[in-house]
């Protein structure tokens, strides 16, 4: 079974939290460049933006804990149903040879029989 998620577009956690880090630095350092308005205002923006990606990253980390917390359960799940289908599988099999010597025994009690019966 296939247990990717299909929003996954094969970034990894780190270059997530890296990107959106990165995408945050750009837009302050934007913000610097263009801003008309006071040094005060403009440090008290960059520390905004700065919180609301530091709150990303940390939602994005929940995220992936919960999902591979997900994952870890419904890994356990089938394999314990993977251990009884086992069991199930090899008490079958157990079953089905010891019909077969069973049968066997009976067919060797047969041939002495009938060996007992030529001498």
């Amino acid at each position: 079974m296939d247990y990717r998620d299909d929003s996954d577009n094969g970034l990894g956690f780190g270059a997530l939290g890296m990107a959106l880090v990165a995408g945050a630095m750009a837009g302050a350092a934007v913000a610097l460049l263009f801003a008309p308005q006071s040094g005060d205002r403009t440090r008290e923006q960059l520390r905004h933006q700065a919180n609301r990606a530091w709150d990303r990253v940390a939602s994005s980390r929940e995220r992936i804990n919960e999902r591979v917390e997900e994952l870890l359960d419904t890994i356990a799940i089938y394999s314990e149903e993977l251990v009884e289908k086992g069991k199930e599988i090899t008490e079958k099999e157990r079953q089905r040879l010891n019909d077969g010597i069973a049968m066997a025994r009976k067919e060797l009690d047969r041939l002495r029989r009938k060996l007992s019966r030529l001498d």
